[in-house]
């Protein structure tokens, strides 16, 4: 097995996303790994480049966004990550599994964990799947963990 130096771990923050969190914490204990937490928000531009929507300024919006962004994942990494772990943070913008993938690639990743919430195959088929999408689009392996 090739050696694992940098691991990029997906959150959404939600309960299920923990599972990847834990099982990444795990990794790079075993491999002496950096862990890289990497969330992804979507922009609020529309297509027609319109920057107010429903007398909101979408920027300001979007400014806001990142801010809670960035704080839930300080808290996450504090509740989750030991120190004795080399880690950071990566606020993406754009499609989840591009920028995932994107990101690993930028990043040198030797590995990505993602939890993957089980979905049933026609849910997925209809609704896409940001773990499917991980692992088409990836130059480096992916592990994809149960939801607990």
């Amino acid at each position: 097995m090739l050696p694992v130096k940098k691991i990029i771990v997906t959150t959404d923050f939600s309960q299920p996303s923990l599972s990847g969190v834990n099982a990444a914490v795990e990794l790079a204990q075993i491999f002496d790994a950096d862990l890289l937490l990497a969330h992804v928000t979507q922009p609020l531009q529309t297509v027609s480049g319109a920057t107010t929507m429903a007398g909101y300024h979408l920027p300001s919006v979007e400014k806001e966004i990142n801010a809670e962004v960035s704080q839930l994942a300080d808290q996450l990494m504090e509740k989750e990550i030991p120190a004795s772990i080399g880690s950071g943070v990566r606020i993406l913008s754009g499609k989840p599994a591009n920028a995932i993938a994107e990101l690993a690639e930028k990043e040198n990743a030797d590995l990505i964990v993602i939890a993957s919430k089980g979905d049933s195959a026609w849910k997925q088929a209809v609704l896409g799947s940001v773990a499917e999408g991980v692992v088409r689009h990836a130059t480096c392996p992916v592990m994809a963990v149960p939801a607990a």
